[in-house]
């Protein structure tokens, strides 16, 4: 039984190093157990300020804050304090040696002061947008953050000192926002708080429904009664079918409504049953 060995990638290679590779006696295990791949390498452009750990297509660039050409960020435009830490792999070989936020395989971004959402292209949301802040930035096709316990999602508020020494003067939430698209963001709804509107308003419906069974009650009392009066007897024509009426349109599905008012409030409404409207795992203020 032969073993299954990888193929190379070769389609971003140029034609003449395709031929080279496919003619060469180590062509068919390049790349394997470690050993050194061919494949296109993007020559990165550092600024002197940079200090570059590079192997392959994999870097770590310690400097200043830039997100593209040397001139670009704060440390670009000569700003103090704006030291950053930038981790790529993958280069985007049409920006020919420059930092892409947008066309760079994955990267981690650590900065003293920058303007983060510009150099990720996020939009504005309800929470704004960061300038000349310290910030971290994570993209790539796939980010996930994995806890062997919980998560918090915090941000701080009024009176917090930030990294450029001021305080903060109001508080700032959090933006869920999927496909960087803002329209339409709302706020979060919280469950307690949604239950208890709802089942102040079951409650309301199940009030007005007693009300109007109340008075088919009555009516039907007050039919029935006629019903068997000695000189309303010529009525019984119109009384029987009335009778009849109240009690199938009226009398049995009020009776229906209000059994389903009550189960709407027990199965979704407590905090204890199945069908709670809540999660009960994840929480938010």
């Amino acid at each position: 039984m032969t073993s299954w060995k990888p193929k190379v990638d070769r389609v971003a290679l140029p034609e003449a190093e395709k031929e080279a590779l496919g003619s060469a006696a180590h062509g068919a295990t390049v790349g394997l157990a470690g050993t050194p791949n061919a494949e296109p390498k993007v020559v990165f452009d550092p600024a002197n300020r940079e200090k570059i750990i590079m192997h392959d297509d994999s870097y770590i660039i310690l400097g200043g804050d830039r997100i593209s050409s040397k001139a670009s960020g704060y440390g670009g435009k000569g700003h103090t304090n704006a030291h950053m830490i930038d981790l790529i792999v993958g280069r985007d070989p049409k920006l020919s040696g420059n930092p892409s936020f947008k066309g760079d395989a994955a990267r981690i971004y650590i900065s003293q002061k920058t303007d983060v959402d510009h150099a990720f292209g996020t939009v504005t949301g309800h929470v704004g947008r960061s300038y000349g802040r310290s910030a971290i930035g994570i993209k790539a096709d796939g980010v996930r953050i994995v806890a062997r316990e919980g998560i918090k999602l915090i941000t701080m508020g009024k009176g917090t000192t930030l990294s450029t020494g001021n305080k903060l003067k109001t508080f700032t939430g959090i933006d869920l926002i999927a496909g960087n698209d803002e329209k339409g963001l709302e706020p979060i709804a919280k469950a307690y708080a949604v239950a208890d509107a709802l089942e102040q308003i079951i409650i309301t419906l199940e009030k007005t429904a007693a009300v109007v069974e109340n008075f088919v009650d009555a009516q039907l009392i007050i039919n029935t009664t006629l019903l068997g009066h000695p000189f309303l007897s010529p009525l019984a024509a119109t009384l029987v079918p009335s009778i009849t009426r109240q009690t199938v349109c009226a009398k049995v599905p009020l009776l229906a409504h209000r059994k389903k008012l009550a189960l709407l409030l027990i199965h979704h409404l407590k905090p204890f049953t199945e069908k709670w409207i809540g999660s009960r795992y994840n929480f938010t203020n």
